[in-house]
């Protein structure tokens, strides 16, 4: 059994720096800055929503992920993994599942973080690759990349795109609330299960 992780939000508690570092790139690009008062209402949106919020065309956001990857590298190992979340590995790793991360940070960056936080060894495979709207195809390739039953496999995103992405694959979604978007965001995209707090994962994958 096999379960893969989005890593931004998902394993790492990222969403106040991913604010300040797009907020940073806002006139650089021309995009729009979120004030402190609207970072509740940015989590109700979903991906697409959102792109529209901060007024990215589409053209300049593979410059503004790209920017954003860059600048958040110099304060990434200052970041936090969500509390209890590394013992919940642990227990998921020690169980006999095999845990993977698909990313749209740079494979260096996540590399470097999980080693820094001692849990790098608790993974079987990273797979990194940049595509804000193109996770439907990167987890294709990368079920199909490591033979991965479709019957085998959670997919744990904070994001309505990540739920997007594992239902188009026919694979189980499973919503995290402690990352980017709410809990009313995710439900939205119906999916398989979600989880509220880094236990729930355990619960879901009946290991005690």
């Amino acid at each position: 059994m096999y379960l893969i992780f989005d890593f931004d939000g998902t394993l790492i508690d990222s969403f106040k720096s991913a604010i300040d570092i797009f907020n940073g790139l806002a006139e650089e690009f021309n995009l729009r800055k979120v004030k402190a008062s609207e970072t509740a209402l940015i989590r109700d949106l979903n991906s697409k929503e959102l792109v529209k919020f901060l007024q990215i065309p589409l053209y300049k956001l593979p410059r503004v992920i790209y920017q954003a990857q860059k600048k958040i590298r110099s304060d990434l190992l200052d970041l936090t993994p969500f509390t209890n979340l590394p013992d919940v590995l642990r227990k998921l790793h020690k169980a006999g599942w095999s845990l993977g991360i698909l990313s749209s940070n740079s494979a260096e960056n996540v590399s470097d973080w999980l080693t820094h936080h001692n849990i790098k060894h608790l993974f079987s495979f990273l797979h990194s690759e940049s595509s804000y709207f193109g996770k439907n195809r990167i987890l294709k390739k990368l079920l199909k990349l490591h033979n991965i039953d479709k019957s085998q496999v959670y997919y744990f995103g904070d994001e309505t795109r990540d739920i997007e992405a594992a239902k188009f694959n026919n694979i189980f979604a499973v919503g995290v609330t402690w990352g980017f978007n709410s809990a009313t965001a995710l439900k939205q995209c119906q999916p398989h299960f979600i989880a509220n707090q880094p236990e729930d994962i355990l619960a879901i994958c009946n290991v005690t």
